[in-house]
């Protein structure tokens, strides 16, 4: 199965995902994505955070390439070709 690897950025830092996770594929990448970054916007739903314009969830593969990118402010998941 490949690893996926999703790599957190509030437009100054960058938060790595050094361990990554087994899934079976793009499509199971994507949803895997699109639920953390849910997670985390309800966990950031804090008054002193009211800006997330900037954070954005790259998906790369284990050869570092990324197949996924997913903006805080989107809906949905743009997918590398």
């Amino acid at each position: 199965m490949p690893r996926y690897f999703f790599h957190f950025s509030d437009g100054k830092r960058q938060f790595s995902d050094a361990s990554g996770v087994e899934l079976t594929g793009m499509r199971a990448a994507r949803m895997h994505a699109t639920k953390h970054v849910r997670e985390l916007k309800e966990a950031m739903c804090h008054p002193a955070i009211q800006d997330l314009s900037d954070w954005t969830l790259s998906v790369t593969d284990a050869q570092g390439r990324i197949v996924c990118d997913l903006s805080f402010n989107q809906k949905t998941a743009r997918s590398q070709a």
